[in-house]
């Protein structure tokens, strides 16, 4: 085990308290400039692996090499999700911090003294639900009880001052067990993720004129909610500290004026640009006459403020299939084209009823703007969101037809593919129980 001292050398109070203030203004903001992000990976290296590299330029050169100069880093997925999985920013700053070993080494010393505590006690339980809180960690900590030097405290550490000030109580506290579990978990998933992977290949800045549309829509981008769940977010932060993501990054959505032609929309507000290019594919899908994808309401809802828009897949024969909500489809979607919300949603019920709610607004501006249409059904029956003639014949003419046409294509392909999927995933299922039954 690693000595206080080692420790205390390796990475000062006054340099993890640095550190953690860049990792806030790297949570709030979704990425950090290079000259920024240098001072955490001399700290942390492992970060190296699990933050997106920004390119300074073009990514591969006129002789073809590759470009690995940066000028920013962005949160990852991995990052994302590691903060879901932990209670508060403190948490997940500790956890990030950790990933340098001789940092976790006085809190792997702490974890070894609980476990050998609850040992000791009658009740074994106590030990069971330890470990079981400390998940993946647990080889760690039984790896530390094993090693030959072993003699595990429950001791104040080297940063116990900033644990104070990030968590409202030292780690070595009873009171902090469950979050010394819980961030050594999670530094452990991301400690065996950075081991595992390659750096992540670097992406282009944002083009903010819709003319490089690819690089945009992308592997490794972030895609910042929409903007009334971005506001509930940040109405749940330090007044000091609301999100406020960087538009040459991520992919945010940004006003508009009201003369704004709709290039000007779709580069500036991604929503739009993704709502849209989903009718498009149902309007070109229906034109094959061989199925089609469904976006309807049930009866009773407000068109221009629904609770839920619903999506499925007719077959051929007429038959239809649900899919879910609009929200759980487009976080499919997103997912599988590997673009992760900013912040991170986790895929609970709840969490898919505030994006659909999210996306209420942005629904109305499309039926009023006339890109979207609403077509009542029979009485009980739900209606149908399509696209407006008016803009569907835009889509085909200049200026739009490059972008929905071979610029967004593979978006179209993904959006497609992933309906007739999950439609024949569907409908396995279905006839595989009825077989059963």
């Amino acid at each position: 085990m690693a000595s206080h001292a080692q420790a205390s050398s390796l990475l000062s109070h006054e340099a993890a308290q640095g550190c953690c203030q860049l990792l806030s203004q790297l949570w709030f903001s979704g990425g950090l400039a290079a000259s920024k992000t240098a001072v955490l990976l001399a700290a942390i290296p492992a970060l190296k692996k699990l933050l997106q590299p920004i390119a300074a330029g073009a990514i591969v050169d006129t002789a073809g090499d590759i470009n690995e100069t940066n000028n920013a880093f962005c949160l990852s997925a991995p990052l994302l999700n590691a903060y879901n999985e932990l209670s508060q920013l403190g948490e997940w700053q500790l956890a990030l911090l950790g990933l340098n070993p001789k940092v976790r080494a006085h809190w792997l010393n702490v974890a070894a003294a609980r476990c050998r505590e609850a040992g000791a006690m009658s009740d074994l339980q106590v030990l069971v639900k330890l470990i079981q809180q400390l998940g993946n960690a647990s080889a760690w900590v039984l790896a530390q009880l094993e090693s030959a030097d072993a003699h595990p405290q429950l001791i104040a550490g080297p940063l116990s001052q900033l644990e104070r000030d990030l968590l409202g109580h030292s780690l070595n506290d009873n009171a902090a067990i469950p979050a010394l579990c819980r961030l050594l978990r999670a530094c452990f998933t991301l400690h065996t993720l950075s081991e595992q992977t390659q750096a992540l290949t670097p992406i282009q800045p944002i083009d903010n004129t819709a003319k490089q549309l690819s690089s945009n829509w992308c592997r490794g981008r972030l895609l910042v909610l929409p903007e009334s769940l971005l506001s509930e977010f940040n109405l749940k932060q330090p007044i000091k500290s609301p999100f406020k993501p960087s538009t040459d990054w991520l992919l945010v959505s940004q006003p508009v004026n009201a003369e704004a032609t709709y290039i000007q929309h779709f580069a500036q507000q991604p929503w739009w640009f993704l709502l849209s290019l989903l009718s498009f594919v149902q309007d070109a899908w229906a034109a094959e006459q061989r199925g089609g994808l469904l976006l309807s309401l049930p009866a009773g809802q407000n068109a221009f403020a629904p609770s839920q828009v619903n999506v499925a897949v007719q077959g051929i024969d007429g038959d239809e299939v649900n899919l879910g909500s609009l929200a759980e489809f487009l976080v499919q979607l997103l997912s599988e084209q590997h673009i992760a919300l900013y912040p991170a949603l986790t895929d609970s019920a709840e969490d898919m009823q505030r994006l659909n709610r999210a996306l209420n607004p942005l629904i109305a501006e499309l039926l009023s703007k006339k890109i979207w249409q609403f077509l009542e059904a029979g009485r009980g029956e739900p209606g149908q969101y399509r696209i407006h003639p008016e803009f569907s014949d835009a889509c085909y003419s200049l200026p739009l037809a490059p972008l929905f046409g071979y610029k967004s294509q593979y978006l179209q392909q993904a959006i497609r593919q992933l309906a007739q999927t999950s439609y024949a995933n569907k409908k396995n299922v279905s006839s595989a129980n009825r077989i059963n039954r």
